[in-house]
C-alpha cells in the first residue's frame, strides 16, 4: 500500500505545476538582491567577495525557506481544492496517503530553495561578478528547503483553504524576522531563525548577534520540535476529517 502511494506521489512530480511556479517565484524573489549590493561592490576584490558568502548564503537561505514552505502548503491544498486527495483516498489507506506526502514535500522544498538559491547567485554575478560557491552552505539550503517544506505540509493540512495558506504559512516563518526587531532573545525560538542557526547559517546577516543566537545543538532540538508539533498537527488533522 505504502508502495503504491508513494509511485502515485512521485508520478505527480511530473506535472507539478506549483513546484514551477514556486521554483520560478523563488528564482525571481532572489534577482531582486542585485538591488541591494551598494554600487561600490561592483569592482570588489576577491577577498571581499569571499567575505560576503555567509550573509549572502544566509539571505538566500531565508528567502528559499519562506517560499519553501509556502510550496508544501500548496502542494497539499491545491490537490485538495482539485480533488486529488478524495481519489487516491478512494485507493489508498490515508496513512499511507499522509506518509507518501512528506517525502514529496521535503524534496519539492528543496527544489524551491535550489531555485531561490541559482536566482541569487545570478543576481550577484551581474550585479558584482559573483562570489565563491560555498557548497557547504548549498547543502544547508537544500536541507533547510526540506524542513520548510514538512512545515508548510503540515500548517497546509490543517488550514485546509488555499488562499489562507498563502498568508499563515509564510506569515508563520516571516513573523521570526517581526518579531526580532523588537525582541532578539525570543526571536531566535521561532521556526524560520531556529532553522537558520540549526543549519549553521550566520544569522548576524539578519541583525541577530552571537549573544542572541542560539547554541547549534539547542538550535536543532527547536527546529525538531517545531517541525514535529507541525506534521502531528496536520497528521491528526488529516486522519480526522472529512476530505471532498
Amino acid at each position: 500500500m505504502i508502495g503504491q502511494a508513494l509511485r502515485a506521489q512521485a508520478c505527480s512530480f511530473t506535472g507539478d505545476r506549483v513546484l514551477v511556479w514556486m521554483a520560478v517565484a523563488g528564482f525571481v524573489m532572489s534577482l531582486s538582491l542585485a538591488t541591494s549590493i551598494p554600487p561600490d561592490l561592483t569592482g570588489a576584490t576577491p577577498e571581499v567577495r569571499e567575505s560576503l558568502i555567509a550573509p549572502l548564503s544566509a539571505v538566500l537561505a531565508m528567502y528559499g525557506g519562506i517560499l519553501a514552505g509556502v510550496y508544501g502548503s500548496f502542494r497539499y491544498t491545491v490537490d485538495r481544492r482539485d480533488g486529488v486527495i478524495a481519489q487516491r483516498l478512494m485507493l489508498q489507506p490515508r496513512w499511507a496517503t499522509l506518509v507518501a506526502r512528506v517525502p514529496a514535500s521535503a524534496i519539492g522544498g528543496a527544489i524551491v530553495a535550489l531555485a531561490a538559491l541559482i536566482g541569487g547567485h545570478t543576481a550577484l554575478r551581474l550585479t558584482m561578478g559573483g562570489i565563491p560557491v560555498d557548497w557547504a552552505a548549498v547543502g544547508a539550503t537544500l536541507s533547510l528547503g526540506a524542513v520548510s517544506g514538512l512545515w508548510g505540509l503540515g500548517w497546509g493540512i490543517v488550514v485546509r483553504a488555499h488562499l489562507v495558506a498563502l498568508f499563515v504559512v509564510p506569515l508563520s516563518l516571516g513573523s521570526a524576522m517581526l518579531v526580532a526587531m523588537l525582541w532578539k532573545s525570543g526571536a531566535v525560538y521561532l521556526p524560520l531563525l531556529a532553522m537558520l542557526e540549526a543549519f549553521r547559517f550566520d544569522v548576524a546577516a539578519l541583525g541577530i548577534s552571537s549573544d542572541h543566537a542560539l547554541d547549534g545543538s539547542i538550535a536543532v532540538l527547536v527546529t525538531a520540535g517545531w517541525v514535529v508539533v507541525a506534521l502531528v498537527a496536520g497528521g491528526v488533522s488529516f486522519l480526522r476529517s472529512d476530505v471532498r
